[in-house]
């Protein structure tokens, strides 16, 4: 399928990109991650390849919530939007930006995200989990708390998306959950389970009541929580947890319909797909890979063209979703909705999509 838009796709202040990698990927490893987070302008003759249009840039995790300095950690994200705006403008028809924010005061945060949308044109803000802050930066700040009502109220007002993004977490949660257990930590489990908890407190924070057109997107096919609605709407006991902010009328299967988005980034699992599918229905999800965390765009895009699912789910999940909720329609990227299956090439990845897409989720 041609037209494809992608929406968890990292890149890296160039003077940050090696030495960041490192925590990451080993050694050698570092090395070709750095530079494929720094490189954005490279990346077009992939997307042509892969099918895919559109590339909605972030600044990679941590980013500014890794910054426990809060005069340091608004300077970056002063100096991302500025650095990813000019790649944007460069080529408006292939790249667009979340804005980064440092999240230590919810009205400067505000402030840079109004900057950010209204003057250089980004799409919707990126936060990388819960804010870094103290003098060791143990300190970790979550935005259910009614301090972020401010930056909730403006993201409300611009009528743009967060997105969501996990991160590794602090030392002090390090040396008690994952010393003994790395292999646990980041992307295999950690990062899952770590965010869940902080969307789940956003919601049952009452954010989506108090702003009901605040829109959060989350990637790797919803970090989990699409799986256990059943039982997260079951023991959310209001008699027992008064003090609970969410509305009661509401459960978090409704603020799915809503408010909540998923993102199919990093996990390329057609199981996983149609029982997210089944829990949230086509119009909450949408196509994206996670580069360069996965090692290119191909093996995404394949799988995605290769799936068993009807043509409208395809082009709903593959483009009209994404380009609705970040209105990519609009100046300065003028994508246009709508187009016809022919138009798109529905299948264009199909040859080689049936044969790498089959080693997905065979029975043994």
């Amino acid at each position: 399928m041609k037209g494809k838009i992608i929406l968890e796709e990292a890149f890296n202040l160039p003077r940050l990109a090696e030495d960041e990698a490192k925590k990451y990927a080993s050694v050698h490893g570092a090395v070709l991650l750095g530079k494929a987070l720094a490189d954005i302008d490279g990346r077009i003759a992939a997307m042509d390849e892969a099918g895919i249009e559109m590339q909605v840039l972030s600044l990679t995790s941590p980013g500014c919530q890794g910054v426990s300095d809060p005069v340091e950690a608004h300077k970056m994200a002063v100096e991302s939007n500025n650095y990813v705006a000019e790649k944007v403008r460069a080529n408006p028809s292939r790249f667009a930006a979340f804005a980064a924010v440092s999240m230590h005061d919810p009205k400067q945060a505000a402030h840079e995200l109004s900057r950010a949308v209204i003057e250089l044109g980004c799409v919707g803000v990126i936060l990388n989990d819960f804010q870094s802050s103290g003098p060791d930066g143990n300190v970790m700040l979550f935005y259910d708390n009614p301090s972020y009502d401010t930056f909730w109220a403006t993201v409300e007002e611009l009528d743009v998306p967060v997105y969501i993004h996990p991160r590794l977490a602090t030392t002090t949660i390090f040396d008690q959950l994952y010393r003994d257990r790395k292999w646990l930590h980041a992307s295999a489990w950690g990062f899952a389970n770590q965010l869940s908890v902080h969307i789940l407190g956003i919601a049952t924070s009452g954010v989506f009541d108090r702003f009901p057109g605040v829109q959060l997107v989350f990637g790797h096919m919803g970090e989990h929580i699409p799986f256990d609605l059943w039982r997260l709407d079951h023991k959310l006991d209001r008699d027992r947890f008064p003090e609970m902010r969410m509305a009661k009328n509401k459960t978090i299967r409704d603020y799915f319909a809503t408010n909540l988005h998923i993102t199919t980034s990093g996990n390329f699992s057609t199981r996983s797909l149609q029982g997210a599918i089944a829990e949230l229905s086509s119009s909450r999800i949408m196509f994206s890979i996670d580069y360069p965390y996965e090692d290119g765009l191909m093996e995404g895009s394949t799988w995605f063209d290769a799936l068993p699912l009807s043509q409208p789910d395809l082009v709903a999940i593959g483009r009209e979703n994404a380009l609705r909720l970040l209105k990519l329609d609009r100046p300065p990227h003028n994508m246009k909705s709508g187009l016809t299956l022919k138009e798109l090439e529905i299948g264009g990845l199909g040859d080689v999509g049936r044969s790498i897409g089959s080693a997905f989720d065979s029975p043994p």
